[in-house]
Parts: structure tokens; sequence; C-alpha cells
């Protein structure tokens, strides 16, 4: 009985596995080229974003960068007394953050005009928001991590805040 396992079942076996795991690769193959077909076409039919009115950003500028550069003195100064004391009472530094603050600076986030610059100021926030949270959970490096978006991001936004109001292409 083991000659005849060893000569005709275990190729068998292994003919059937073989053919199996092809079979299965080429339907995970298919069905990754079908959605990245679906993705293309979707970005395809995707209307390009229209053109903001220069006048409008300024008009955002004049109104909110102000409340935008307070916002972020007032971040950086919650992660300096987070960090004061190596980050033992972030708790109590987290939780005296000011929520009027944060609404402000949504409200006004949502009002620029420019679909671009609004999508760099929300994830200015959002990874703003990630470091206080991972700080949080006292969990530090996905907080240095998130840190290091914020950093990238209001770097961005303090370059735009910056440039000159002429032709204003600005946050």
């Amino acid at each position: 009985m083991s000659s005849v396992y060893v000569r005709y079942l275990l190729p068998a076996l292994v003919v059937a596995m073989c053919a199996s795991v092809a079979l299965f690769s080429g339907r995970r193959r298919r069905q990754r080229t079908a959605a990245e077909e679906h993705s293309h076409r979707i970005v395809e039919r995707a209307p390009a974003p229209a053109p903001t009115d220069p006048a409008a950003e300024h008009a955002w500028r004049r109104l909110h960068a102000a409340e935008l550069k307070a916002w972020l003195a007032a971040h950086e100064q919650l992660l300096d007394r987070a960090s004061a004391d190596g980050f033992s009472e972030a708790h109590a530094a987290l939780e005296t953050s000011d929520p009027a603050a944060a609404e402000t600076i949504e409200v006004a986030v949502a009002a620029h005009p420019n679909p671009l610059r609004r999508a760099e100021l929300s994830a200015l926030l959002a990874a703003a928001r990630a470091t206080l949270a991972a700080l949080a959970r006292t969990d530090y490096p996905r907080a240095r991590d998130h840190h290091l978006v914020y950093l990238d991001y209001r770097e961005i936004c303090g370059q735009r805040l910056e440039a000159p109001a002429e032709g204003d292409d600005g946050p």
C-alpha cells in the first residue's frame, strides 16, 4: 500500500495542490485588476476642480489667518506643557485644551474657498488631533509619527500664510 501511495497518490496530491494554488492566484489577480480598472474609471470621470477666485482666497486670509496662527500657537503651547515634565502630566495638559478654539478653526478651515488648501488644512488639524490622542494613550512612537506629519503640514500652511497677497495663492 505504501508503494502505491508514494507512486500514485502523493504525486496526484501535489498536482492537485499546485492546480488549486494556480486557480486561486489567478482569481485574485483578476479581482485586483477589475478593482484597479474600476478605480481608474472613477478617477477619469471625476470633474477637474474649478479654479478658485483669488479675491475669495484673499478674503479668507484676511478673516481667518490670525485664527489659524493663534490655533497653531495654542497647539504648540499645549504640546510644550505636556512635554515639560516628560509627558507625565500629558492628560492634564490635554484636558485644558480649548474646545471653542477647536470649533472656530474647524469653521475657518471649512470656509476656505480652495479645495486643495482646505484639504491641507484639514490634514493639519487631523494630524494635530491624532498626535494629542496618541499622547493621551501614552503611545509615544505613534504620537511622534503623527507629530511629524503635523510639522510637514504646518510648514506648508505657514509658507502659504506668509506668501505675498498678490496673486493670492495662500491658504
